[in-house]
């Protein structure tokens, strides 16, 4: 006696129910893949953040009281009113070099854009580096606000790069210990702090934007579906007296 076969419709059934459970199992692995991804983004943008907020932190520790602390806030929108900062450190021994000789050197920091090998434009925080000469030059300038150190992004180092917003705020204490405020040039006490703000987004995201019109969009009006994209990362740093 013969064994009764799997009849069509029988067939037709498992495969339907097959490809069922294949495509959930799909769809679970393509939901688990994203957030790998998602979140593999988000610890690899807090590592960069909290390399540079170190290394500014450092940076500033280093700094010469009583030189001058030049703090530009810039007019417009987008990434084009993002704000600079420079001051005047005094550099360890294994810091100098034969091209700036000296102990005095002077630190900024600005975001401006760059154009990549494929012609693709992007904001980057920059940091440049004003040796001992022109730093003295800059210290004994008679003004009171002596001007911002001549940037320039093409010989400049790029340390961040998808840079949307950034803020080096200085602040200080008028009376009340708890809570600091905007610091001038003719504010009654020296800066005691900056407030250091960064946003900026990775590089795999980054490749969605080309121009700076773009960029400037990112940064004044994201849509929804961009705000995931976006990681702003904030920080109080002391300033040494």
């Amino acid at each position: 006696m013969f064994a009764r076969g799997f009849t069509m419709i029988e067939l037709l059934v498992a495969m339907a129910i097959t490809s069922i459970l294949m495509i959930a199992l799909f769809s679970l692995v393509g939901q688990s893949t994203a957030s790998f991804t998602q979140t593999q983004r988000a610890v690899n943008t807090l590592s960069q953040a909290r390399a540079f907020i170190q290394f500014f932190d450092r940076e500033l520790s280093t700094r010469l009281p009583s030189t001058p602390l030049i703090h530009e806030t810039r007019a417009g929108g987008g990434v084009s009113a993002a704000e600079r900062i420079a001051f005047v450190r005094a550099i360890s021994p294994d810091e100098e070099n034969d091209d700036n000789p000296g102990d005095l050197h002077t630190s900024y920091y600005y975001v401006d854009y760059s154009v990549d090998m494929a012609n693709a434009e992007s904001p980057k925080l920059f940091r440049g580096i004003l040796g001992a000469s022109e730093t003295q030059a800059l210290i004994s300038d008679s003004t009171s606000t002596p001007p911002f150190p001549p940037a320039d992004p093409t010989t400049d180092e790029a340390i961040v790069p998808n840079v949307i917003g950034f803020e080096a705020r200085p602040k200080y204490y008028a009376g009340d210990p708890a809570k600091a405020e905007d610091w001038t040039e003719t504010s009654p006490e020296p800066a005691s702090l900056i407030e250091l703000t960064i946003t900026f987004i990775d590089d795999s995201s980054a490749q969605r934007f080309r121009t700076r019109a773009e960029w400037d969009r990112l940064a004044t009006s994201p849509r929804d579906s961009e705000k995931q994209l976006i990681r702003t990362f904030t920080r109080s740093i002391a300033i040494a007296k």
